[in-house]
Formats: C-alpha cells, structure tokens, sequence
C-alpha cells in the first residue's frame, strides 16, 4: 500500500500555474512537492506578488504570503524562501528540509552552464521538451567553459538532440547527436545519430534487428538517452 498524505489546505478553485514546467498547482502541498522535487526549475523570478496573491486569497494563509513578501522586498536569501515554502506544507521532516537546504547551497556553487542543464535535464524529464531546448540552446550560446569538460557539451548537444527527436524532427536530431559524437566519442550516440538520419530521410532501419521496436522509434532512442544518462552519471560519481 502506498503512503497517503492528509492535506492541511484547500484545493484552490484557481491553480498556480507554474510556467518553467507548465503545470498547474491547486494545493499548497502541490507547490510544496513540486519545489522539492523539480529544485532546478525553482528561481527567484517564481517567488513574485502573484504566487503570495494565490497563497493569501486561494489558500487562505496570508502569513505565509506575508512572509514571502516580505522576504523578497528585504533580499532574504533564496534558499531561505523556497525553504519557507516547502516547510509550510508540513510534508517534509526536518531531516529532508536540511537535505534540501544543502542542494540548494550545492546549486550555488556550481557553474551557471551546470546550473541551466540541470534546469534543462529537469524540463526534459517532466517531458517539457520546447523549454528544455531553449534551456540547452542558450547554454551553447555562451562562451563555451573549459572547465566543464568536452563530455558536459556533448551531454549538452545530445539531450538537445533528444529533445528533437521526441518532437519527430529527426533531421535535427541526427545533427545534435553527431556533433555530440563529435565532442565525446560514444558508439550508441553514433547509433541514434543513425537512426534520426535514417527516420528524417523517410527509411526505417533493418526490419531483422530485434533491438528495434519498428511501430515505435521513439522508443528506442529514448532507450539510448536512458543509457546514456546512466553512463554519465557514472562517470561522474
């Protein structure tokens, strides 16, 4: 049997509509659970009048609305709102409010292209893919940042090519994966640059090849972009 949580709230009549992963939220415990979860999607520009207007007249808890804006008007530090937020819902102990705490202190000391690709990584996952593509976009508009690594760009370039496979432009996705490939050798990403060239010129790949699932080629280059993910964060551990 799965947990089940009691809501201390309301459900609003009228949502928060949260844009960065275009989701609607009707409950306090709904915001409260997004901002732990999806941390990456979370910036300042979030914490607005609009957000305490909803939380004051919708939840009915204008002290916490009251406190945020205060917050905001005084330059509290950001981790602290987002803190103030997520604890309100009682949903978290503090043992998880203090682990949230270090992942947003760990945020503030990685580089703003590791920053805007952990943003896009999470749009990805929560299958939003055109925000997640302006997200990689803009990463390789900036100056590209030795220290990163030629396997950061070509995680870059191969999420973005992800991003338009699922939206069927395999054409461009065939030119994101080779020019991942180009940056990090890596046979599989050589094979979904194959398959996106195959499927952008209107061919399908061998019907004899068990691995290919012919109905759905989605499928198996999001197979690949599992794998590949799982390889670097074993690289990276």
């Amino acid at each position: 049997m799965g947990l089940v949580t009691i809501c201390k709230y309301k459900r609003t009549r009228v949502p928060f509509y949260v844009e960065q992963a275009g989701l609607n939220l009707y409950s306090l415990e709904e915001l409260s659970w997004f901002l732990y979860h999806n941390i990456c999607l979370a910036d300042r520009s979030l914490m607005n009048e609009r957000m305490c207007r909803w939380i004051a007249d919708e939840i009915g808890y204008p002290e916490l609305a009251a406190r945020i804006r205060n917050g905001i008007a005084s330059g509290t530090n950001f981790q602290n709102l987002i803190l103030s937020v997520v604890g309100a819902a009682d949903l978290f102990s503090n043992q998880e409010l203090a682990m949230l705490g270090e992942r947003l202190k760990g945020l503030g000391s990685l580089q703003e292209q590791e920053r805007l690709k952990m943003r896009a990584d999470e749009l990805l996952d929560n299958r939003n893919e055109w925000a997640a593509m302006e997200e990689y976009r803009h990463i390789l508009r900036m100056h590209q940042n030795n220290r990163l690594g030629m396997e950061f760009y070509a995680a870059v370039w191969n999420n973005l090519g992800v991003c338009y496979a699922r939206q069927f432009l395999f054409e461009e996705a065939a030119d994101c994966f080779e020019t991942s490939y180009e940056y990090a050798p890596d046979e599989n990403v050589m094979e979904q640059a194959d398959l996106a060239r195959k499927l952008s010129e209107g061919s399908y790949p061998e019907l004899e090849r068990k691995d290919f699932d012919f109905m759905n080629p989605q499928k198996k280059l999001l197979q690949w972009e599992r794998e590949y993910r799982m390889r670097q964060k074993q690289q990276n551990a």
